[in-house]
């Protein structure tokens, strides 16, 4: 009998082998292709962290209808990772995500619904990067003091979202680049990491699981952030060199992985014979003993070919079974 998504993703966070590969993506930007139904947003930006709903959202927001676009995304949302054969669903482009998860636990009861938090201190922008870098390096009590109010901030974002019935969040902050961390080590053990311990232990206080998204080459600084407590590790950044093999040898008793197909060049420039074979790989590498999900680098974004997305999906059903050899 197979397993319900909740039941084969939490096996996967438990370390322990479900009945097939779970899977996920943080972002899923045109469920128009897989639904037939569109969000209401302000349109294509590739600046998703920013987008302002414009438009039609607009609209129904300054006329107190802004219910009315949580509830058609979320819902739009929710019947496209069950047509994908998602097992977890993270609310995304909603102007009220805690209404958003208690609607995606009423009509997605057999899914985890998963909230999302800041970081305490990852790559910063451009425009400030000067400004960050001078505060580590000169100014390190008032960042300290800085980092601490954030930390309390999103323990209590958290716990908000975990009240309306989140199963689990995920961290979204970059930590490193391609070339290795934005700072030296030495600030990630003093500054980032005794943080997101917090954050990472008042999560588990609440019986809830920490998934930790960061691209870039990670290795000089993974120790630390194993010792941090987090459940999971997405994205294990194959642009940047990052093998899921090498991360699963040395981790993979102590958290699930979560990865790793190339969303930068495979999935955006590659056929779905490519994706077919690099999903494969991925799961070969990743799944045996359990506590892996199969997912993209990053996410589903504009720039993927939807045919591409359909194949990533449809191999983890076919392909990820544990009932058949991995081979």
């Amino acid at each position: 009998m197979a397993s319900s998504p909740r039941e084969r993703a939490l096996k996967a966070l438990l370390l322990e082998e479900p009945d097939r590969v779970p899977m996920f993506e943080l972002e899923f930007q045109y469920p128009e292709e897989v639904t037939g139904k569109s969000y209401i947003m302000a349109g294509v930006n590739e600046d998703w962290e920013r987008v302002v709903f414009r438009g039609m959202y607009e609209r129904m927001v300054s006329s107190g209808k802004g219910r009315n676009v949580t509830e058609h995304n979320i819902g739009v949302l929710v019947e496209t990772c069950k047509k994908l054969g998602y097992d977890i669903i993270r609310p995304t482009f909603v102007p009220d995500p805690l209404m958003a998860i208690r609607i995606a636990k009423k009509i997605a009861p057999d899914h985890l619904v998963m909230g999302s938090t800041g970081g305490t201190l990852g790559i910063p922008n451009g425009s400030s990067a000067a400004e960050v870098v001078r505060k580590v390096y000169v100014e390190r009590k008032s960042l300290e003091k800085e980092i601490a109010r954030r930390t309390s901030a999103s323990i209590e974002w958290i716990g908000m979202q975990l009240d309306a019935g989140a199963d689990l969040v995920v961290d979204c902050t970059d930590l490193c680049l391609k070339g290795g961390p934005f700072f030296r080590p030495s600030v990630y053990e003093e500054l980032v990491f005794p943080h997101l311990k917090m954050v990472v232990d008042a999560t588990h206080r609440r019986g809830a699981f920490f998934i930790m998204h960061t691209d870039g080459y990670l290795w000089p600084i993974l120790d630390g952030l194993i010792r941090t407590g987090i459940d999971a590790l997405h994205s294990i950044d194959p642009s940047a060199g990052m093998k899921l093999s090498d991360v699963k040898e040395r981790y993979g008793e102590r958290i699930a992985l979560c990865g790793n197909v190339d969303a930068a060049t495979v999935l955006a420039y590659g056929s779905p014979e490519d994706v077919i074979r690099e999903a494969r790989c991925c799961i070969e590498e990743g799944a045996r003993g359990g506590g892996y999900f199969l997912t993209s680098s990053n996410c589903i974004y504009r720039g993927v070919p939807p045919a591409n997305a359909l194949a990533l999906s449809n191999t983890g059903i076919r392909y990820g079974k544990y009932a058949r050899k991995m081979t």
